[in-house]
Parts: structure tokens; C-alpha cells; sequence
């Protein structure tokens, strides 16, 4: 059979074309198959079953937001400020001037014994001195907890010595009474000067007492009319007391040294 040359160019130009499809395909094939590839792990990973972890952690999700809703709805209800809030622990400031003005126990109290845990937890194993001596004299007096005297004044030196004022007068003023441990106004003495020292007005007071009626040393009358006479008072009462103890002292101590006294006081 007889091929004509118009005949063989159609088949050359079919061929080509063959050719070239065929190559575009492979090049299309080929650009898709990582985003086949990546579609078909995607719907194997969907259609994998939810383990138990994944299922906690998607619960965990779903219950965070619920709160958070709820939360705000709370917050934005008119209804909120009805429920009380928790009884915050006091802070030591706040704990020093309830001890300073002897109001920590009757506090105690008032907050219906729902703090003992965490006075207890601070006076135990952080060692505050102030929750210390707060823990020592609720034990002391059975205040919210059964009373146990002997560990209630076991806290209260453990504050003393970590120089708490409070606690420095109120086991002076035992051992001048003989209120839980036996009467030694001697050992009474040193407990009131330290006190004093660190500006506790009742130890001051009662410091000068002692030394007026004789007890410690004379080498201390002029320190006791320093701080005494160094006190600052609104109270009329209190005035007229502190005026008094120190006329005692001035006739307990010569003029030069009264005159000292009143000059360190200047530098206190």
C-alpha cells in the first residue's frame, strides 16, 4: 500500500501529540500526589479512632470554656455579690496591731475558728513569730482548739526569742502573775526590757514598775526614763501614768543622770 506524504505527516503529528499528553499527565500526576497524599492522611487521622488521653485533653478544652462563660455570666450578675467570699488570713501587719491592741484572740472568734489550719501551718512550719505567739495563746486558752497550756507557752518563747514584742511582755507578765508557770519576777525583769526596747508602751510601763519597786538593776533606771520619757501618747490617762513613773524614777536616780536620760532621749 502506497503511503502518501500528507498521510505520513498526519501520523507524525498524531503521535507527537500522543507524546506530549502523555508527558503533561505524568507532570500533573506528579505535582498532585503530595496533596493526595496529604489529604488521604488526614481523612485516615480523622477517621482514627479518639484514644482516651485525646478524649481527656478535648473535655478538659470544652469544660475551660464552659467556665470561662460561666465566670462571666456570674461576674456580670446582679446576684454575685450575695455569696460571702472566703476569710483572707491576716496579714502580719494586720496580725501586730491585733496583737498590740490584745484583740488577735477575740478575732480569732469572730472569724468562727475557720483560719486555726493555716495559723497553725504558719506558726509550725514557716515559724512567723507573730503567728507563733497568735498560736501559742490560743492554745494557751483553748481558743478554737483544745486547750494544752504547756505547748501554748512552748510557742510563745519560740516567738520571744525570735524577738517578738508581744510575746516578750505577755510571758514577762506570767511570770510576774505565776499565771501557767511558776511566780519569778526576777525572770520577769529582762523579758520586759527587751520589750521595751523594741518599743512595746506596756512592757515600758511595767519594766519601770519593777525597777521602782526594787527589782532588776540601778544601772537600768536611766534606759527605763529614756523610753518612757521618749513616749508619744493622745491618750490623757496614759499621760498622766507615764508623768508619774517618771518623777519615781527621778527620785530613784541623781540629777546629771536624769539629765542623760532626758538628753538619749533625743536620739531614740
Amino acid at each position: 500500500m502506497l503511503i502518501t506524504p500528507t498521510a505520513r505527516l498526519t501520523t507524525i503529528c498524531h503521535y507527537v501529540k500522543t507524546v506530549l499528553l502523555v508527558m503533561a499527565t505524568s507532570v500533573f500526576l506528579a505535582a498532585a500526589m503530595p496533596v493526595f497524599a496529604e489529604t488521604s492522611a488526614k481523612t485516615v487521622a480523622f477517621s482514627k479512632p479518639v484514644g482516651e488521653k485525646e478524649q481527656r485533653i478535648t473535655d478538659r478544652g470544652e469544660r475551660a470554656v464552659e467556665a470561662e462563660k460561666a465566670a462571666k455570666a456570674a461576674k456580670a450578675a446582679p446576684t454575685f455579690t450575695e455569696f460571702p467570699s472566703a476569710i483572707e488570713l491576716y496579714s502580719d501587719d494586720e496580725l501586730n496591731q491585733l496583737i498590740a491592741e490584745n484583740t488577735h484572740l477575740k478575732r480569732v472568734r469572730a472569724d468562727e475558728c475557720q483560719l486555726v489550719d493555716d495559723i497553725k501551718a504558719r506558726a509550725e512550719l514557716v515559724r512567723l513569730p507573730t503567728y507563733q505567739f497568735l498560736w501559742g495563746d490560743m492554745l494557751a486558752w483553748g481558743v478554737c482548739v483544745d486547750k494544752n497550756a504547756e505547748l501554748g507557752i512552748y510557742y510563745m518563747r519560740a516567738a520571744a526569742r525570735q524577738g517578738q514584742p508581744r510575746a516578750l511582755e505577755q510571758l514577762g507578765r506570767y511570770y510576774v502573775q505565776g499565771k501557767f508557770v511558776q511566780q519569778d519576777i526576777e525572770r520577769a525583769v529582762p523579758l520586759f526590757e527587751q520589750s521595751a526596747k523594741l518599743g512595746f508602751l506596756p512592757a515600758k510601763i511595767q519594766w519601770a514598775e519593777l525597777l521602782i519597786q526594787g527589782y532588776g538593776s540601778p544601772y537600768d533606771y536611766q534606759m527605763a526614763y529614756s523610753y518612757l520619757y521618749n513616749t508619744v501618747t493622745a491618750d490623757v490617762k496614759m499621760h498622766k501614768k507615764l508623768t508619774l513613773l517618771l518623777a519615781q524614777l527621778e527620785n530613784l536616780m541623781p540629777e546629771r543622770v536624769v539629765t542623760a536620760a532626758k538628753h538619749a532621749a533625743k536620739y531614740q
